[in-house]
């Protein structure tokens, strides 16, 4: 027994020393492949920094490649439209073709100027007139390219300091031929290259990084950030452009001397290329600091090895009572689920027993006492949603074959009643030594208010995104709308006058008549915009719907197409609806436009137009209907149909599936904006092939009779009362005080409201009445008139605004303003706004 302990003794020391021989190897073995390990992460990381820098800066290059594409196409194509004017019409020299090119120009803010250079060189036309602008332009490259090359497209110069406004620019050019095909000149854009200095200077690239637009030759045309004075823009650089033969994507940039990763892109119209460079030190920062942490590691590592080759029969020793106290622990946890009231169970994979609690079975539909054989039993006997089986058998797979810690899935189940209901299961299993399943055990919780709540909210955030776009877009369209009154109330002001001052039958009438033609199809546009952005156009009221839709239908049959049938029912009879009776008319007419230019090949157009109650509520595919009476305008089509794409945003603002200069996008848009102001709702039905049906919802606010034709009066005069005009426009206070002058007042016109208030201060009895603009820049309209009022509580003021609506009409009143116009005025809308004001002084025109 005393020799047999020894032995045992000594065959322990030699199991343990040849434990702490394998265990000495398994560790040089660990610490060999740990530091080939990191080395081999390190060459893969230096190879992935690389590999995406190339990609970033190349895609960075290619998105602003398209960008300057895109931005140079705009000048190339109001170049290519002024060639085409100038070769069809052969203007004469003077100011009208001037303010011709200027109004081409004038859209684009990166043209500085637009100039027509003759077959000599000599500048005859220009969109501004700039001083020392008549140089002689025979000797610049452009002009000889094009003088000598008839096929060449567009032309773009060198970069350039402008000699006036010392300003970095480039020029762009297209050659004119006479009539027998002849050089006659060429048409010229001057392109402010500060756009894309503040394009470039808005993108965050980082230190170390730069963009570079260059010509194909390597002249530097911009650069953010800006090079060094001894490199100016205009320099050469073609390292820059052969960077993509250079090994890595690595070149020695000549700007600033420093190795760089270099991104290309090509613009595709025009001999410019975008190169977008990093430095190399700085691309490579992230990973030098990773080399250095790796590094670190795998020397802590190394030397901390052999103190957990020492102490790894102890650190077993732990993990083995760990992992024990840790089996122990979970299953306590497994057992505490049973509280809270959940459905539980407890599959003995092993000994093949099934338990599961009666609100278990509850919640998958069965009843509470129904017995359970076996697992694979009762999943059979379960009416899973198809669309979940496969997912709630994956997550289960998952979990038993230690893909995850635990088991965790949510699924629909049918109960007996036909109903479908989501439950919410967790669970966990227990394996032995060699990974067999033992035991699975968890827990499941009826979530389907939850899940109904979640869909409620998602439907509701998406209506409050449509609703917020839509609101945003209103705003933005009303403002430009704002801004452009003022521009066609001068032209159609003046225009008026002119009219009435030509003769009839001359070619100046003629003209003219067209001028105000076009004015009037301005100012509709500029109500179109105002309506979608419900800035109150036109006063609400009672309207009779089937008389409007009836007078659209007449107007619009007399342009049907051949082989396009119209077939409409009227059945609302006197049904009102309170609005405008011209947003109406503007709904049916686009929506009959849009269905009409859907049967490009002929088809058959139905317009319907019926009462209808609601008894309950109902979802329509665009707002909701609250339980009533309504008026319901149906307009189906025969035509292609809406592809899914367009469906989804088809009544976003400015979205157009027409091409360009064929459609403004407001169109349905506008149809969202009036029907969902006016309380209604829509529904869209259609299908690829099939045709398409608008549904209009409207809500009923009683009867209205049909409209009668209303007679014109005599326009009202005045009989010499002084008249204060107030606008910051200069050229609307002329106008103004023409057409008043002409109507029998004596006009006074202020640009400035200061100005006005201290003239009326001045002499307060010396004006009969006030006509002043609201938006200003030292004092708005309404503050004036509430100045003007306490110094003279009598007079009549009367407010002009080109963005009119509820608030600004109870700030008018507040201050005791007697009437709104609405601009652009005409000669009509002064004088029969003066006639109410000043009543009862004035006699008829």
């Amino acid at each position: 027994m005393s020799q047999a302990r020894p032995r045992s003794l000594l065959a322990d020391a030699t199991r343990a020393a040849r434990l702490r021989f394998w265990i000495v190897i398994v560790g040089l073995l660990v610490i060999v492949g740990f530091v080939g390990s990191s080395g081999y992460d390190s060459w893969r990381s230096y190879r992935h920094v690389i590999t995406a820098t190339n990609r970033e800066l190349g895609n960075l290059a290619k998105l602003l490649a398209e960008q300057a594409e895109d931005t140079l196409q705009t000048p190339d194509l109001l170049l290519r439209n002024t060639v085409t004017w100038y070769e069809s019409e052969r203007p004469t020299p003077g100011r009208a073709a001037d303010d011709k090119l200027a109004a081409r120009a004038s859209g684009l803010p990166q043209v500085r100027e637009l100039r027509i250079i003759d077959e000599h060189g000599m500048p005859r036309f220009r969109s501004r007139q700039l001083p020392a602008d008549d140089s002689l332009l025979s000797d610049r490259a452009y002009f000889i390219a094009h003088r000598d090359d008839p096929s060449l497209g567009v032309v773009l110069s060198d970069p350039l300091i402008t000699q006036i406004e010392h300003r970095p620019a480039v020029v762009m050019s297209r050659r004119l031929n006479k009539r027998e095909g002849g050089f006659d000149g060429i048409v010229q854009a001057v392109v402010d290259l500060n756009q894309f200095q503040r394009v470039y200077q808005a993108i965050e690239l980082g230190k170390g990084s730069a963009i570079n637009l260059l010509r194909d030759d390597g002249t530097l045309v911009v650069r953010q950030p800006p090079p060094p004075a001894a490199q100016a823009i205009g320099g050469k650089f073609p390292d820059l452009v052969s960077a993509a033969s250079a090994p890595a994507g690595l070149v020695t940039n000549s700007v600033d001397q420093k190795p760089r990763f270099v991104g290309l892109a090509h613009l595709a119209s025009f001999p410019l290329v975008v190169a977008v460079t990093r430095e190399k030190s700085v691309a490579f920062e992230g990973w030098r600091a990773d080399y250095y942490r790796v590094t670190a590691r795998t020397l802590v590592f190394v030397l901390l090895c052999g103190l957990a080759i020492g102490a790894v029969v102890y650190q077993l020793r732990r993990i083995e009572l760990g992992e024990r106290a840790l089996r122990q622990s979970e299953e306590r946890y497994a057992l505490a689920m049973e509280g809270a009231n959940e459905g539980h169970f407890d599959w003995d994979l092993e000994q093949g027993r099934s338990f599961l609690s009666p609100q278990m079975k509850l919640l998958h539909g069965h009843s509470a006492d129904a017995p359970v054989t076996s697992r694979e039993a009762w999943i059979a006997a379960l009416d899973i949603h198809p669309d979940d089986a496969a997912r709630m058998q994956a997550a289960v797979l998952d979990h038993f074959e230690g893909r995850s810690d635990h088991y965790e899935a949510e699924y629909r189940v049918r109960h007996p009643d036909g109903q479908w209901h989501w439950l919410h299961a967790r669970g966990r299993c227990f394996c032995d030594g060699q990974g067999k399943v033992l035991r699975f055990v968890g827990s499941a919780i009826d979530v389907t208010a939850r899940k109904n709540a979640e869909a409620e909210k998602e439907r509701l955030e998406v209506q409050l995104r449509q609703s917020q776009k839509m609101e945003a877009m209103g705003t933005l369209a009303g403002g430009i709308a704002h801004d452009f009154n003022n521009i066609l109330g001068a032209i159609l002001g003046y225009g008026e006058l002119a009219q009435k001052a030509a003769p009839d039958g001359g070619v100046v009438r003629r003209y003219l008549d067209n001028v105000m033609h076009a004015g009037g199809r301005a100012k509709a546009l500029v109500e179109r915009i105002l309506a979608f952005s419900r800035s109150g156009v036109g006063e609400r009221g009672p309207i009779n719907v089937q008389a409007v839709i009836q007078e659209t239908l007449e107007l619009l049959a007399a342009s049907l197409a051949p082989g396009v049938q119209l077939k409409s029912r009227l059945e609302a009879g006197d049904a009102a609806i309170v609005g405008d009776g011209t947003q109406l008319h503007q709904v049916a007419m686009n929506l009959c436009t849009n269905a009409l230019q859907a049967m490009e090949h002929g088809g058959v157009l139905e317009v319907a137009l019926e009462r209808t109650q609601l008894a309950q509520a109902r979802q329509l595919s665009h707002g909701n209907l609250a339980p009533g009476d309504y008026v319901r305008l149906s307009v189906s089509d025969t035509g292609s149909g809406i592809p899914p794409q367009v469906l989804e945003r088809m009544f976003d603002p400015f979205f157009t599936t027409k091409g360009v200069g064929e459609g403004t996008g407001l169109g349905l848009s506008l149809v969202h904006g009036i029907v969902a102001d006016l309380g209604g709702a829509i529904d869209v039905r259609t299908s690829v092939g099939g045709g398409t049906t608008f549904t209009i919802w409207l809500p009923i606010a009683g009867e209205a009779p049909v409209p009668s034709a209303a007679v014109a009066a005599e326009l009202p005069r005045g009989d010499g009362q002084t008249v204060m005009i107030v606008d910051d426009e200069r050229p609307l206070v002329a106008l103004v005080e023409e057409t008043l002058a002409e109507l029998g007042y004596e006009p006074v016109g202020f640009s400035s409201s200061a100005q006005a208030l201290h003239a009326f201060r001045e002499a307060p009895q010396r004006f009969d009445a006030v006509l002043t603009d609201e938006t200003m820049p030292e004092l708005i309209g309404t503050e004036l008139a509430r100045e003007i009022r306490r110094l003279r509580p009598d007079i009549g003021i009367v407010l002009m605004s080109g963005y009119s609506g509820a608030r600004l009409l109870e700030r008018a009143r507040a201050v005791g303003v007697r009437e709104v116009l609405r601009k652009p005025l005409q000669r009509k809308d002064i004088a029969e706004c003066l006639g109410r004001v000043l009543r009862p002084r004035l006699s008829p025109a």
